[in-house]
């Protein structure tokens, strides 16, 4: 069984919470669930600007993601930058690197304001940052800035104090995760979910699902598919270039996910070795997630397009109902570096 190097693993997670994370209602749960201090201000999809934030002076390697938003509240704007940060190992330069990161966005912000800044009333939008931690080890690492300076209490008035708040996703049982019931919730439990918890998990996720309201069910939808496959590559390396015989709707894949995964389960215990429950649930996995993959897959892409290009997409989007696999997993995963030309282009060869 071929194990994923670190970078293709950095790959994945890149990937998966930039899609999760990049819509505007999933950040407003993040908001609901993680940051009481602004949900207070009844936050809404509306409130909330995407920002650019690709400092490319500014080097760490592949370590983390990042995301930035403008979020008003009442009369005021606050910068939410949030980092997400998946490595095992804890960064104990996470203040440097973040007072970095304000700074470069801080300057982004004066030179679009250049002829206000040179005011006296001129004043920066404050900034939220906030590190999303998904790593395997509990997050170790002081988080107040000026706790990292040596004697920075004889040196305060010159030394600068912020901190950083530290979501750290080792420390949040699955089923507090579940109980939140939201969508975000219950697609980072089942994020979290291990080859010993796996059956159990989704279990206890099927049936809050369906308490959930319709909306939030169709969020848990679009977004399921890419969570699955994270949770399988973590594993195995699958072969993408299979074609699927049974198309179904994400819906239907997340309960043949879970039929299979406990089909799976069930027989490896009647076998009565450990190796075969590690086996027979990998199997499962695999099983559950073939099976609907290739629509899920389908619905995905259709959506991101939708949501990226709007209504000029429609003409070249049936496209998508005669593609493989690899080739709307390659357009999903590159959807936010792919211009409306490149896009015709990929979809325009199926047609043809």
């Amino acid at each position: 069984m071929k194990k994923l190097t670190r970078g293709e693993t950095m790959g994945i997670y890149d990937q998966l919470f930039k899609e999760i994370l990049s819509d505007k209602e999933m950040i407003v749960e993040f908001i609901d669930i993680f940051i009481p201090k602004l949900k207070s201000y009844g936050i809404s999809a509306e409130d909330i600007t995407i920002e650019h934030t690709k400092f490319t002076d500014i080097k760490y390697g592949d370590k983390e993601s990042d995301l930035l938003f403008k979020v008003k509240y009442f009369e005021n704007e606050v910068y939410l930058y949030l980092l997400i940060e998946h490595q095992s190992t804890v960064d104990y330069l996470m203040q440097f690197r973040i007072l970095e990161y304000m700074v470069r966005i801080w300057k982004n912000y004066i030179n679009e304001h250049k002829k206000e800044s040179r005011t006296k009333g001129f004043k920066l939008i404050p900034i939220m940052p906030i590190v999303f931690y998904t790593g395997k080890r509990k997050w170790t690492a002081e988080n107040w800035f000026m706790k990292k300076v040596e004697n920075w209490e004889m040196f305060d008035e010159y030394t600068p104090k912020f901190k950083y708040e530290v979501i750290d996703l080792t420390q949040i049982p699955e089923e507090q995760l579940i109980k939140i019931k939201k969508a975000l919730g219950l697609l980072l439990a089942l994020n979290k979910a291990e080859n010993k918890t796996v059956t159990r998990i989704i279990e206890e996720i099927k049936i809050e699902l369906e308490k959930l309201p319709e909306k939030e069910k169709e969020k848990f939808g679009n977004y399921v598919n890419g969570v699955i496959k994270t949770l399988v590559k973590r594993n195995r390396d699958l072969n993408l270039d299979e074609e699927i015989f049974e198309e179904e709707e994400v819906e239907e894949m997340f309960e043949n996910f879970v039929k299979a995964v406990n089909g799976a389960y069930k027989d490896a215990i009647e076998q009565g070795m450990k190796q075969g429950i590690e086996q027979g649930i990998e199997q499962g996995i695999e099983q559950g997630f073939k099976s609907g993959m290739l629509a899920g897959e389908r619905k995905l892409t259709r959506s991101l397009l939708r949501k990226k290009f709007g209504e000029k997409i429609e003409p070249y989007i049936d496209a998508l109902d005669y593609m493989t696999l690899k080739e709307l997993t390659e357009i999903a995963e590159n959807i936010l570096d792919l211009s409306f030309e490149e896009t015709i282009e990929l979809l325009k060869k199926v047609s043809n």
